[in-house]
């Protein structure tokens, strides 16, 4: 293949292919990018990223938008793989095929010049020469043949996703300028598609202080328990009841732009916005004694010197 399936692919078929399957799952589940990051890890830039053709994702985030569209992740996986390969393993080929070329003797001993050239043999190497079945050609093939068949599935797939998803379009977005669930009550319902059966994560309460909520598992059951807004920014207090743990994040902000979490024993974390428009803080722990509620999240401009906390005023600047 030469071509690929959409602009976003720039020419790179296996990109392109993939792009274009997760941009007609997600049409097909009616999922906004508001849903996408509150169903997953991941910010709505990111996905915006993703499915735009601007960055091909990691496994990981595949493995989250199958699951929060409901979709089998494995055509997608080949997808991803064969992109990866295609990427990675031709690069080196025309080279190694002009190392491999004998090169013409020059002088009385050289054939003449109107003796026709011997025809090459398949895969570019000379008559007589064994053809080289490296470990990266095997490689190479047994994900284009897995590839294949995932496609063929995912197209069977994306069939059934169209009749039988009933989520009403546009359901969950939210306007940048909203200022639904300032302060109070959770803003979002707990993550769709997460793995049957208990959450496995790798932390728990006091474990998880200061760790990475993705790391440790903690972003499948997550939802959104305050959120509240300062010039667009989305700021966002996140917990996960199966980590016991809390974490903030920030949306539609700019480099620059900070969140910061703190408990009632006066543990806290901060993070920047260092590229893009989002970030995330590390976690903090809850304990029955200690909720969610007494949690305060703050979202900075620096460079306006404007700050606004859930709820108001517990942090000083």
């Amino acid at each position: 293949m030469t071509g690929g399936s959409g602009a976003a692919g720039g020419g790179d078929a296996p990109r392109g292919d993939l792009f274009a399957e997760m941009r007609r799952i997600k049409d097909a589940s009616q999922l906004s990018y508001n849903r996408l990051a509150d169903k997953t890890h991941y910010s709505r830039s990111s996905w915006e990223r993703f499915l735009n053709g601007k960055q091909i994702p990691t496994r990981v985030a595949v493995e989250e938008f199958a699951a929060a569209a409901g979709a089998d992740p494995e055509p997608l996986l080949a997808l991803l793989e064969l992109a990866v390969v295609r990427e990675e393993a031709p690069a080196d080929e025309p080279a190694a095929r002009t190392a491999e070329r004998p090169r013409s003797a020059a002088g009385p001993s050289a054939a003449p010049a109107t003796a026709p050239a011997p025809a090459p043999a398949p895969g570019g190497l000379e008559p007589g020469q064994p053809e080289q079945d490296t470990p990266v050609r095997r490689f190479a093939w047994s994900r284009i043949l897995r590839a294949a068949s995932g496609v063929l599935a995912g197209a069977l797939l994306g069939s059934l996703l169209t009749v039988f998803l009933v989520e009403p379009a546009g359901a969950g977005t939210t306007s940048r300028g909203s200022t639904a669930g300032a302060t109070g009550s959770p803003a979002a319902t707990p993550a769709q598609g997460r793995p049957s059966g208990p959450v496995k994560v790798g932390c728990k309460s006091d474990t998880c202080m200061r760790r990475e909520p993705q790391a440790e598992d903690c972003q499948w059951d997550a939802i959104t328990v305050r959120q509240t807004f300062l010039r667009g920014m989305s700021i966002q207090l996140r917990y996960s009841e199966a980590c016991q743990a809390v974490w903030g994040r920030v949306e539609n902000g700019n480099i620059g732009d900070t969140v910061r979490i703190m408990d009632k024993r006066s543990s806290s974390d901060e993070a920047t916005i260092r590229m893009e428009h989002d970030t995330y803080t590390r976690m903090l722990a809850v304990t029955p004694d200690a909720t969610w509620e007494t949690i305060t999240i703050c979202g900075a401009i620096p460079s306006q010197k404007e700050q606004e906390c859930s709820p108001l005023g517990e942090i000083k600047p």
